[in-house]
């Protein structure tokens, strides 16, 4: 009984292959819509879950701890410090021809970290541009901002308008401007301004929490003695509304959408990055904190080079912008096996979905696991450090841990941000972008590479 019927079975399938095998054409359309419905599940995913999450794991974090004064009452050394690098690049830069007080260099740096709103927009709130793509480097976008699109970031220079005020000592600070009707009669900054401003540079928390903390209000009183007394600024009572701090870390994550499939061949290109490291030798570990990283033993037990030990920027895909350094360089030539190689990741920087970044002293652990798991103690204690970038922050806690700081024999800083984070025109020119219709105009720039 059971052969009748496994034959009738076998007839049946023959028949539907034959005749109801769906054409290729069919089968591309199949897998198109498939693919169109899980990018509209992962955008009403991504918009509803993953921003509001980055969001809450960003806002509510406590803000980190300061390595070198790490009191409230010590801040006011650090705002000292950088009134006398202001003064100290015044003296360096200042020409017969542009003859700018040390006073209007201190005040045009502070105003530097505001957004600033034309004098007839009293109603206009400040939005941030994060929905438009990269002009300059993608070449399309959406459609521009409603609510802000007549104003832009423009580089300042060192003219004086009519009412004998100079806009600018440094050429290199981009200033919001508007370029419509050029009104540029908003005021000064006032002490309410300053207050929030303050409250969130030098202690990372709004002016309210620091009005109800004693030390900090000591501290903060101080800062406008300093100010007054090193660097000759006086702010008047109240609040001018045209200015916003760029408190960064206050605001809201609006990340632009980009389909999944845009993250999938990003994956492809690491995944493919990682092959490559595989074959010429590397292997790739992961440390008890989760510091994950790729090494490459030294094939020489004698004539060793310094152990080498890199920490990349942003670059998506990880490692994969660096293989050409990789192949052309550190494996070029016979010196090229006489040294141990450590690749380091930073996986929130590769483009991934990543929300979990390691602290510092995760980091620094995962280090130190590396180089005692690989190295023996003679080339522990002589590590060469090269950082990229953002990599030259992670450099910053090597060079400051008391396991890692007195091993370092050399260390290579390559477009270094970790120097120069201080300055207003480092954080404008990472978060905004040029627009192409205005030769000095700045956009809000995405996260087109984070």
């Amino acid at each position: 009984k059971a052969a009748p019927m496994i034959s009738c079975i076998t007839s049946c399938s023959w028949w539907w292959t034959s005749y109801n095998q769906p054409s290729v054409g069919v089968a591309i359309l199949t897998i198109f819509i498939g693919y169109i419905l899980f990018e509209i599940g992962f955008f009403f995913h991504y918009r509803r879950n993953l921003i509001p999450f980055a969001n809450q794991a960003c806002l509510t974090s406590p803000p980190a701890p300061y390595r070198d004064y790490r009191t409230a009452a010590e801040r006011s050394k650090l705002l000292s410090r950088i009134i006398d690098r202001l003064e100290a690049h015044h003296q360096l830069t200042k020409t017969t021809q542009n003859d700018v007080s040390a006073s209007e260099v201190y005040y045009n740096f502070i105003e530097s970290w505001f957004h600033k709103k034309e004098a007839n927009s009293n109603d206009t709130k400040y939005a941030r541009f994060s929905e438009n793509l990269d002009m300059t480097t993608l070449g399309v976008g959406l459609c521009p901002p409603l609510s802000l699109s007549s104003y832009s970031f423009e580089r300042t220079s060192s003219v004086t308008d009519d009412d004998g005020f100079t806009s600018s000592s440094n050429d290199s600070l981009p200033q919001l401007a508007n370029n419509k009707n050029g009104n540029y009669n908003i005021g000064r900054l006032r002490r309410d301004n300053m207050d929030e401003f303050l409250s969130w540079a030098f202690f990372g928390v709004d002016c309210a929490t620091v009005e109800s903390d004693t030390n900090m209000r000591e501290a903060l009183d101080q800062f406008y003695t300093i100010l007054q007394s090193k660097a000759g600024l006086q702010f008047e009572p109240g609040r001018n509304s045209h200015f916003t701090p760029r408190w960064f870390t206050f605001e809201n994550v609006r990340s632009l959408y980009r389909p999944f499939g845009v993250y999938a061949a990003v994956a492809l290109l690491q995944f493919t990055a990682n092959c490559v490291l595989y074959i010429m030798g590397f292997r790739q570990y992961t440390c008890e904190k989760g510091l994950r990283y790729w090494h490459r033993p030294t094939a020489r037990q004698k004539q060793q080079d310094y152990p080498f030990l890199f920490f990349h920027g942003i670059a998506p895909g990880g490692h994969a912008p660096y293989l050409p350094m990789v192949l052309l360089g550190l494996l070029r030539g016979d010196r090229s096996c006489h040294r141990d190689i450590f690749f380091f990741e930073n996986k929130p920087i590769t483009y991934s979905l990543c929300f979990e970044a390691l602290s510092e002293d995760d980091t620094v652990h995962g280090v130190v696991e590396a180089v005692h798991q690989h190295l023996d103690s003679d080339r522990a204690n002589n590590l060469m450090l090269c950082g990229h970038s953002f990599g030259s922050c992670q450099l910053t806690w090597m060079i400051n841990s008391p396991q890692l700081k007195n091993r370092v024999h050399s260390m290579i800083l390559l477009d270094p941000v970790s120097i120069i984070l201080h300055e207003p025109d480092v954080v404008v020119n990472f978060l905004y972008t040029r627009s192409p219709d205005y030769e000095d105009t700045y956009y809000e720039k995405p996260d087109s590479l984070i």
